[in-house]
């Protein structure tokens, strides 16, 4: 059927001719495709080459440390800065920061612009001490210290001597500083240059301040206990209402004395009260009314108890010498000193802990140390053993606001289930009132 239709078409001469007509164009199409396809081969496109855009000019930051013996302008100049640029820094830096008290390890960090101008400087001395120094879009310059949150804790620390008290206080993380406070709140009671003893335990609850997770210094020690085997001492802080703030037992009764157990900080006794020992240099046998502390030469000599100048200069064996009279027929004497602390001289009102002369080895003496002499209406008294009077207790009307203070202190020490550190406050550095 369908083969009879074709063969209609194909009978009429005008369709015949109008089909081969479609034909021969469609072969000639296909002719042409093929020819050019043979004669020009596909190629590969070309890559555009597109210029790059040179980058914006950017900021720069440059941060340094000062070195060990340099100045802040010492190191900025190190910093490849003008010179122009480190003098208008530190000119306009001074209202802020002493410059002559910059140590090594404080570091900055200085922001430039792409034309090199100053935007801003940040100099750190310590994580709270970060000084602050820009320039407004009117050309003015701008300087403060910036304000650093700080977290307040209350730290329990306890340990036993095994040596020295530096060494147990180090075994357990914490710092010299740390060392020297717990020592002075018993220095009218211990001698901690010779009295303790291995065995000897020692508690105390002190505040500590945080910038996040860095450490930043010791606070005020709250509560302190010593424990020896002859021994126990507590010692808690408390500042009565109108009066300086001092250490008292838990029943009120002040630590402080009027002659203090030694007159230096840290020690060793070379030498002790006797009255028959063999001189050093002079040689025989002769009384030694002192007590020779041992110590590095320009170790700070202090005060034993309040008192006045009454001798100041060079006293034969005894080199350059101390002497000061105290209330109640007491005397005490500083010899082989290095030098004597400014303004000391004859009839100068002395305090308890002032700082009166350096260690050193004048006179006869046969290295640094301190030869320390006591008097009691004229007669030589072995330091070690006197008994100084205490300053006053509290009065029965303290007792009220003493208890409701140190009460919280105490159970907080006295409860094993508290932790270790008790985050207290968040303080401003700008007004966080470290004790000294």
């Amino acid at each position: 059927m369908a083969r009879g239709k074709i063969g209609k078409f194909f009978s009429s001469p005008k369709k015949k001719r109008y089909f081969l007509f479609l034909l021969t164009g469609l072969l000639g199409i296909i002719f042409i495709l093929a020819k050019f396809l043979v004669s020009s081969p596909l190629e590969k496109p070309q890559r555009v080459k597109i210029q790059e855009v040179p980058p914006l000019p950017r900021e720069r930051v440059l941060a340094g440390k000062i070195a060990k013996g340099g100045s802040l302008s010492s190191a900025l100049r190190s910093q490849n800065l003008s010179a122009d640029l480190v003098e208008d820094i530190c000119r306009h830096l001074k209202p802020v920061v002493n410059l002559r008290q910059v140590k090594p390890g404080d570091t900055f960090e200085v922001r430039l612009s792409p034309a090199g101008n100053l935007l801003n400087f940040s100099y750190q001395a310590s994580p709270i001490d970060v000084y602050q120094l820009s320039v407004t879009p009117a050309g003015e310059w701008l300087a403060k210290k910036k304000e650093i949150v700080v977290e307040k804790y209350w730290a329990r620390v306890s340990g036993e001597i095994v040596s020295t008290l530096f060494e147990a206080m180090d075994n357990l993380g914490e710092q010299d500083p740390l060392v020297l406070d717990f020592a002075e709140v018993f220095s009218w009671e211990i001698d901690f240059n010779a009295e303790p003893q291995p065995g000897d335990r020692f508690q105390m609850l002190v505040e500590e301040y945080y910038v996040g997770e860095t450490f930043v210094r010791y606070g005020r020690i709250l509560y302190a206990e010593y424990k020896s085997a002859s021994k126990w001492i507590q010692g808690i802080y408390f500042q009565p209402p109108g009066g300086p703030g001092d250490y008292y037992t838990p029943q009120g009764d002040s630590l402080r004395k009027a002659l203090l157990r030694s007159p230096l900080k840290f020690t060793r006794i070379s030498s002790g009260y006797s009255k028959s020992r063999r001189h050093p240099i002079l040689g025989g046998y002769r009384p030694h009314y002192g007590v020779d502390y041992a110590a590095p030469a320009g170790s700070p000599v202090w005060a034993v108890a309040d008192g006045t100048v009454v001798f100041c200069g060079q006293n034969g064996g005894y080199g350059k010498q101390i002497i000061l009279k105290h209330p109640k027929g007491y005397q005490s004497m500083y010899g082989h000193l290095s030098r004597f602390a400014p303004g000391i001289r004859n009839g100068k009102p002395i305090h308890q802990k002032q700082i009166i002369g350096y260690v050193g080895s004048t006179g006869l003496s046969t290295a640094p140390h301190l030869d320390f002499r006591l008097l009691k209406n004229g007669i030589f008294r072995n330091p070690r053993r006197e008994i100084s009077p205490p300053a006053p207790s509290l009065r029965q009307d303290q007792m009220v606001e003493f208890k409701e203070t140190t009460d919280p202190v105490i159970r907080w020490v006295q409860d094993p289930s508290a932790p270790k550190y008790q985050k207290v406050a968040s303080l401003s550095s700008r007004n966080l009132g470290l004790p000294k």
